[in-house]
């Protein structure tokens, strides 16, 4: 059974890095940081769990915020991962990265590819059952992202 104090909701804050349009407006990063858990931004300290600065690599993040919870779902464990911020403030950077760039994967690409590694490693005569799911929530529509066509009705309103 999982120590309870390891049983809790943990709060994280990214930065993510500036895209191309960005850095060609000459735009720059307002907030502070204090520790690997405080940001400043106008004078006010707010505190996390943990903050990642604008520089931190997609497996830096991935190891803080998700390792634990891929090991604690192969113990049979339920896992969840909740990324939470306005349109383009990153969300999908930290979750999906880039496909095609072992360096720049996100969050759900090195779960999948470590629970893979996982099963190929145990016994071939085990038979495993996963189950994910992965949803948007934007102006109050619920969209499943794992529909192919991508063209679902809302689930819920």
């Amino acid at each position: 059974m999982a120590d309870p104090a390891e049983c809790t909701i943990k709060v994280m804050c990214r930065f993510r890095p500036l895209n191309s349009s960005e850095v060609t407006r000459g735009d720059r990063y307002i907030p502070k940081f204090q520790g690997e858990d405080t940001v400043v931004i106008a004078g006010k300290p707010y505190m996390f769990d943990r903050v990642f600065q604008s520089n931190t690599t997609q497996e830096q993040v991935y190891n803080a915020c998700a390792q634990k919870i891929v090991k604690d779902v192969l113990e049979g464990y339920n896992g969840t991962i909740f990324a939470y911020g306005q349109t383009s403030s990153g969300k999908t950077h930290t979750m999906e990265g880039n496909l095609h760039d072992t360096d720049a994967m996100g969050i759900i690409p090195r779960i999948v590819q470590d629970i893979f590694n996982y099963i190929y490693s145990m016994d071939e005569n085990l038979e495993f059952h996963i189950k994910v799911s992965y949803f948007e929530i934007y102006l109050d529509k619920i969209r499943d992202l794992l529909d192919g066509k991508r063209q679902t009705p809302d689930l819920f309103t």
